[in-house]
């Protein structure tokens, strides 16, 4: 019960903190008020009131209303978020919220904190956080209001009230929904035990060692360059026939060597794993953004490309293997396996096609992207619609026959819809975290896994995990994880990537290599018994019926 309360709390702490956060990188320029609307009322504060009450601690008569029914602790917290500075860049935070997805996110602030004329605030919060930034270097919400570019700042009270119950109402579902999948997996693990004494230790290294080959392929077809490692068994000798072949998928701003941890350990174990470089939308794309060389995080076209970028590879396996391989790849079985917008890129050469129709009505400007981030993502495929060539190339689909088995982790997937998602035919891991404000689990992985129409179906869901190892640290920290358990967070989560990478030896031996003795560890007994809290891993194979009833209902992001 009380990490279910410290569930709830971080996740509205840090959903109220990205607005917060984004809040605090936004542009003003001597607004003389802040204007609270609410229905037919409003009521002002003028600016110097709040300089002086975050000064100094003085309440004059204009402030003193509104903190009448703050008690002393309270009004000393408001005086700090007033006043809390946040150093930042110009540079980044100008190209951040001038690119598609920040001006997105602008949009949906914009709607909150709106001009004197009561229009969206999005063109002038941008400029107020370009003028705060270039003052001092850091950003305060005082500094907000000061460079808001209209002699007032009008804050939607009926709006945020309604952004906050609506956060509210996605924690309770999501508490609720992991809850339940927590009681039926232990259930399952009760009624089906595994002896794990007499299972070897997957979370291990295997016996076979690994070696690293490094390749550059040239799409000449698309005028496409990019990296690619594979990771092969030390010693190919002790290994009879050839080997499966693992691809994973980078998630977006980041880099393939993040998984090269995970590709070594899955060679060890007797597969052939190659990673590819996504360029366009990994780390390099990324500082480009960062540092003023581009104004993207990455290209809309990178929908299509990721998906072929894996295809091309795998042709490329094909060519190489006799010369470069010694003809031990079997390119015919292949597990994708994916992380974020690596999980989209698994999912997409898995059969999954994007929904067009229904992503145009879910990226309503009105949404709240509290309950969905990964829409500022999502919504940008809409952009490939003006592009026929583009357009007919996923209309005929990017499904890749050689992929065998697919792995989405903290997967973006909600832009493939019910009709998207039941193209996919393979077997089918997704994993969640329950405090995953990225990618959220109900709208991004659980909605995913009910519309998958394939009998191999597994759900896993991490508890008080968010969407990678540093989300999951910052959200510890709201937690007070360290207070609460003897053993670390660093260590927890060490411990919670060893079953992961457990997982995926595992799923890959049954389904690529037809090694049926591994089926127990793709069991609910399996990830009771060796993940450890505070991150503990449950798994559905079927939704229970409180949450089927609880998901019919109409949470947002299952339209």
């Amino acid at each position: 019960m009380l990490l279910r309360h410290r569930s709830f709390k971080i996740f509205s702490a840090l959903a109220l903190g990205l607005g917060a956060a984004l809040a605090t990188a936004l542009p003003l320029r001597a607004a003389e008020s802040v204007v609270l609307e609410f229905g037919p009322f409003s009521r002002s504060i003028p600016t110097e009131s709040l300089v002086t009450f975050a000064e100094t601690g003085t309440v004059d008569p204009q402030l003193a209303p509104f903190l009448r029914r703050l008690n002393p602790a309270q009004q000393q917290g408001l005086r700090a978020a007033l006043s809390r500075g946040r150093a930042v860049n110009v540079v980044p935070i100008s190209q951040w919220f001038n690119s598609p997805m920040g001006d997105r996110s602008l949009q949906f602030l914009g709607k909150l904190a709106q001009t004197e004329a009561g229009l969206n605030g999005r063109q002038a919060l941008r400029a107020a956080i370009v003028a705060a930034a270039a003052e001092d270097g850091e950003i305060s919400l005082l500094d907000i209001v000061r460079h808001f570019p209209t002699s007032s700042l009008q804050v939607d009270v009926a709006q945020g009230l309604t952004v906050a119950r609506q956060v509210r109402a996605e924690a309770g579902a999501t508490r609720a929904i992991v809850a339940a999948i927590k009681q039926q997996s232990e259930t399952a693990a009760l009624e089906q035990p595994v002896d794990l004494a007499a299972l070897p230790d997957l979370t291990q290294p295997g016996p076979y060692g690994s070696r690293q080959v490094s390749l550059t392929l040239v799409d000449a077809s698309r005028s496409r360059t990019y990296a690619a490692d594979v990771f092969l068994p030390q010693n190919l000798a002790a290994l009879d026939g050839p080997l499966p072949v693992v691809v994973i998928s980078h998630g977006l701003g980041d880099s393939r060597s993040s998984f090269f941890g995970l590709a070594a350990h899955a060679a060890s174990h007797g597969f052939a794993v190659a990673l590819p470089e996504h360029v366009g939308s990994n780390n390099t794309q990324k500082q480009a953004l960062l540092t003023g060389l581009d104004r993207e995080t990455f290209k809309a076209r990178d929908f299509l490309d990721r998906p072929l970028d894996i295809s091309f590879l795998l042709d490329e396996l094909e060519r190489l293997n006799a010369t470069t391989f010694e003809g031990r790849l079997d390119v015919s079985r292949v597990a994708a396996v994916g992380h974020s917008f690596g999980g989209y890129t698994a999912l997409a050469v898995g059969g999954a096609t994007i929904d067009f129709e229904r992503l145009a009505q879910r990226c309503n400007p009105a949404a709240n992207l509290l309950l969905d981030a990964a829409m500022v993502l999502e919504c940008r495929a809409l952009e490939l619609r003006s592009d026929a060539a583009v357009m007919e190339r996923l209309r005929q689909g990017t499904k890749d026959d050689r992929v065998k088995l697919v792995m989405a982790f903290a997967t973006v997937s909600n832009l493939f819809g019910p009709q998207g998602m039941a193209q996919v035919s393979v077997p089918t891991m997704l994993f969640g975290g329950e405090v995953d404000l990225v990618a959220p689990v109900v709208p991004q992985q659980v909605a995913a896994f009910t519309w998958l129409r394939g009998p191999d179906r597994y759900l896993y869901l991490g508890e008080n995990t968010s969407h990678g190892p540093d989300f999951t640290k910052l959200a510890s920290r709201f937690l007070y994880l360290d207070d609460a358990f003897e053993q670390g967070v660093e260590e927890a989560i060490a411990s919670t990537q060893g079953v992961n990478k457990s997982l995926v030896v595992a799923f890959s031996q049954v389904y690529l290599s037809e090694q049926e003795e591994y089926r127990p560890f793709l069991s609910a007994a399996y990830v009771e018994a060796v993940s450890a809290e505070p991150f503990r891993l449950h798994l559905t194979r079927e939704l229970p019926p409180p949450v089927v009833e609880q998901l019919g209902s109409g949470l947002p992001g299952l339209e």
